[in-house]
């Protein structure tokens, strides 16, 4: 197959599912993009474990958590407890008379990932009560599972780093 219908067919197959819209969501900063999608375990279940999310999309504005939230849909109807977190990401377009980052944003997009992931356990208490914030997974597609291996690195990140943590996350 050529590479760009398979690209465009990739592509396709990963947003080709309706947005799920979730149980309840929570900021975690001022911006906008600041915020937090809870899943509840559709079984039933007290004290499931909770996986953070983390959604790809080349660090560009068009590419938000909404898609995907068909897998934390999926998740949450095996029983796991979901957050999805959103985060500051690229403009997507140059601005006129200047230039915004077209993907990514430095040091933004690691600020937010970072205050989220500090966040979770506290707002999924709130928001998200049947979820055992004692046990924890992070995943991430795409960009959002490069973002998720840095997160979970984040002590042993130099001792000067403002996202540094003590000790490796629970």
């Amino acid at each position: 197959m050529d590479p760009a219908a398979r690209d465009a067919a990739e592509e396709a197959s990963a947003f080709s599912h309706p947005a799920v819209a979730p149980d309840a969501t929570a900021a975690y900063g001022d911006h906008p993009d600041q915020v937090v999608d809870f899943y509840a375990p559709r079984d039933g279940r007290d004290r499931a474990p909770l996986v953070v999310a983390l959604h790809g999309g080349a660090w560009r504005a068009p590419y938000d958590r909404a898609h995907l939230s068909p897998f934390a849909d999926f998740l949450a109807r095996r029983g796991f407890a979901v957050a999805s977190v959103e985060y500051r990401r690229g403009g997507g377009l140059p601005r006129q008379g200047g230039t915004a980052p077209v993907a990514g944003r430095w040091p933004e997009t690691f600020d937010d990932v970072a205050a989220a992931l500090d966040a979770v356990p506290e707002l999924a208490a709130a928001h998200l009560p049947r979820a055992d914030t004692g046990r924890i997974v992070l995943t991430g597609h795409s960009a959002g599972g490069q973002l998720a291996l840095w997160a979970a690195a984040r002590h042993v990140l130099p001792a000067g780093s403002p996202w540094r943590l003590p000790a490796p996350p629970p």
